[in-house]
């Protein structure tokens, strides 16, 4: 399984942005509208993300990832 998260918007028109996270094998995705703002560790703050967000929407899969396949694809405050 592969873990994505990176930046994205919410809707066509909303100019709402946040985080989305992924599972690309399973092709799940969750929108978040969050942000690493001040945060110092970008990987870690999305890995943290990722597993937040994979134990609270699909608990099941958590024992089935391999962390060291996360990919972090324009992680943004903006």
């Amino acid at each position: 399984m592969i873990v994505r998260v990176y930046h994205a918007y919410y809707g066509c028109d909303t100019g709402c942005c946040g985080h989305i996270v992924s599972i690309e094998e399973e092709v799940k995705e969750q929108f978040i509208f969050t942000h690493p703002y001040e945060e110092k560790d970008i990987r870690a703050w999305a890995k943290k993300l990722a597993l937040e967000v994979i134990e609270n929407c699909w608990p099941e899969c958590l024992k089935e990832i391999d962390w060291d396949t996360i990919e972090i694809e324009g992680v943004s405050e903006e």
